[in-house]
């Protein structure tokens, strides 16, 4: 691979890390601006699911009218103008009209993603690597942006902060699109470019569940995902109400949850995968299942700080592996009709477990996280034997928009 290309994919990688970082960077901000009312940031938080789960029916015509090469920058800079038109209104329904359009176009982007990421390499493990380093810096953005939006909002303020990561956002528009034109020039010129398909592109919901395999390798990960949503919201409290220990050790445990979080999909996933994808998946739910179930079993701090970094690792791992199943066993010419649509199942999972968790009663918090622990690991362990032989073949995009 020529030098140019390998510093274009090091600039894509960077500017992708803002794809979730601007979400959580502005989320904090805004949730810091309006930490009066606990209703108003529960408000906002709902928006933003609401917008990712809006933007599946929306995705296909885009990303099949403009590719996700122009779909991508175009979406940082709708996001830079949302986020300095929010730090100019500063007023409740504009914190939650921008935090849904937010969360509408964040799930746009990673469907982009995903379809865009097949058509620059004709090699199953080279798609894999890729696959596992984009999940990496993807949540390397998620661990980041809160912490980018409490300094921004602190050492600048509410409207200066906001501005700031509007400028930041905007310059990663170029940054990316030039990227991407330097990738499509050294991409392999005997590939030729598809026939497009005249027939408008649509939401494709249930030709994606009739795909051969994906129904069974899908369904373990969205029930973990509803399940372990109210995981950030149960943690606190078993670890700062039940127990009573310090905000330190609160601080310690979640950290922990991000470095798995990071590291797990470039450090782990290929020993998962030997397993296949799907049932590595499957795997990977599993042990967050028994990492939960560690965590509502003792008291003592260095086991949950463990039992934390074993539950980012799972989830790392999973996210990654089911991302290249989904890449392999969807036809490319489907691609963009059908992964909005998985992305979709994702963010209606986790809007699902949000609702679920204001359902559980604060009494019943360490009880709540020991049926989610074995109720994780049954369902992994379930999906990890249905799935073993569910391995897809992976079909080569001849080229890409």
């Amino acid at each position: 691979m020529k030098r140019a290309s390998i510093i274009a994919i090091f600039l894509i990688l960077l500017s992708l890390s803002f794809g979730s970082l601007t979400d959580e960077a502005a989320q904090v901000t805004f949730a810091l601006r309006l930490a009066d009312s606990a209703s108003s940031v529960s408000a906002l938080l709902a928006a933003g699911l609401i917008g990712a789960i809006f933007s599946g029916p929306i995705a296909p015509p885009i990303l099949q009218r403009f590719g996700p090469q122009k779909t991508v920058p175009a979406i940082f800079l709708l996001q830079s103008f949302l986020i300095a038109g929010a730090s100019l209104a500063n007023q409740f329904g504009s914190y939650i009209a921008v935090s849904m359009a937010l969360g509408c176009t964040g799930a746009l982007f990673w469907s982009a993603i995903m379809v865009a990421i097949p058509t620059y390499t004709a090699d199953e493990r080279h798609l894999d690597r890729i696959t596992r380093l984009t999940q990496s810096v993807r949540n390397l953005g998620y661990a980041c942006g809160p912490a980018l939006g409490g300094v921004l909002y602190s050492v600048a303020g509410n409207l200066r902060g906001l501005l700031l990561l509007a400028v930041l956002v905007f310059l990663a528009a170029p940054t990316t699109l030039v990227c991407f034109k330097i990738l499509d020039t050294f991409r392999n010129e005997a590939r030729q470019e598809p026939k497009q398909n005249k027939q408008k592109a649509r939401f494709d919901l249930v030709d994606l569940l009739r795909s051969p395999g994906v129904i069974r390798a899908v369904a373990p990960l969205l029930m973990t995902v509803i399940l372990t949503s109210a995981l950030n919201v149960l943690l606190i409290f078993r670890i700062r109400t039940e127990l009573g220990l310090s905000a330190e050790a609160y601080g310690l445990a979640i950290s922990m949850l991000s470095i798995g979080l990071i590291f797990g999909p470039v450090t782990f996933s290929g020993i998962f995968s030997r397993f296949g994808d799907a049932a590595g998946a499957s795997f990977a739910a599993g042990l967050i299942g028994l990492g939960i179930l560690w965590l509502s079993l003792t008291n003592v701090i260095w086991i949950i700080v463990c039992a934390t970094f074993l539950i980012g690792s799972a989830n790392g791992i999973q996210n990654a592996l089911m991302a290249s199943f989904m890449m392999k066993a969807i036809d490319p010419q489907r691609r963009v009709s059908q992964m909005p649509a998985y992305v979709f199942c994702i963010q209606l999972s986790v809007f699902l477990g949000f609702i679920g968790a204001g359902l559980i009663s604060t009494s019943n918090f360490g009880e709540a996280l020991r049926i989610i622990g074995i109720s994780t690991t049954i369902i992994g362990t379930c999906g990890f034997g249905i799935n073993v032989k569910n391995r897809p073949n992976f079909t080569v995009a001849q080229g890409a928009k």
